[in-house]
């Protein structure tokens, strides 16, 4: 993908990966292992298929009753605190959510899958297109500032038009191998392109 990387995009949307889980028809699965780490998945491991996915909250990502207040007197709707740049603060829970997500975004299935690139470029532009989607909530919502998504949405927009068909199909190298992994509808551009840089 050249010098952008698709993982800095999805960094720079920053909390809009947590709630482009909602938005997504997989569910999302939370678990600690035997040594008591965090991990976050598409799928619960084996060992743990009775696992429940997460319930998202349709509430903007924000948790009720934070019971702190930052001062702000009656504009401090509900104990809401906001960053300096005026943007809303997540909540502790959405935030780490956000970063074992992107984790788990950043990885691959192990499963490989044959190429085919009519899937690959619906999935590739599907998720871009989700990622503009849900970057533009954020800014609704107050999560991010306008000036921060105008300075992501055109890397997006330029990455997405980049894959199509014709190049898939002519692709070698790790290229190909990108399509190839994005053939899966399992795996997410940031996963595929941190292991197959093109």
């Amino acid at each position: 993908m050249g010098k952008l990387a698709w993982m800095a995009c999805v960094a720079t949307i920053g909390a809009a990966v947590a709630w482009s889980a909602g938005a997504q028809a997989q569910p999302v699965y939370k678990w600690v292992d035997a040594d008591g780490k965090t991990h976050y998945g598409s799928q619960p491991p084996p060992a743990k298929q009775d696992t429940e996915p997460l319930k998202l909250q349709s509430n903007n990502g924000t948790s009720g009753g934070s019971g702190s207040s930052s001062g702000k007197g009656a504009s401090a709707k509900a104990g809401q605190q906001y960053n300096p740049d005026g943007t809303k603060k997540v909540s502790k829970d959405v935030e780490e959510f956000g970063e074992g997500l992107k984790k788990s975004l950043g990885t691959v299935d192990s499963k490989q899958v044959p190429l085919n690139c009519a899937v690959a470029v619906d999935n590739i532009h599907y998720q871009a297109d989700l990622m503009l989607e849900v970057g533009q909530k954020n800014v609704r919502d107050g999560y991010m500032t306008q000036a921060a998504f105008d300075a992501t949405a055109p890397k997006i927009r330029e990455a997405k038009g980049k894959y199509s068909v014709s190049d898939c199909q002519g692709s070698s190298g790790n290229k190909k191998s990108f399509y190839q992994c994005m053939s899966s509808s399992k795996n997410h551009v940031t996963g595929c392109d941190k292991q197959f840089k093109h």
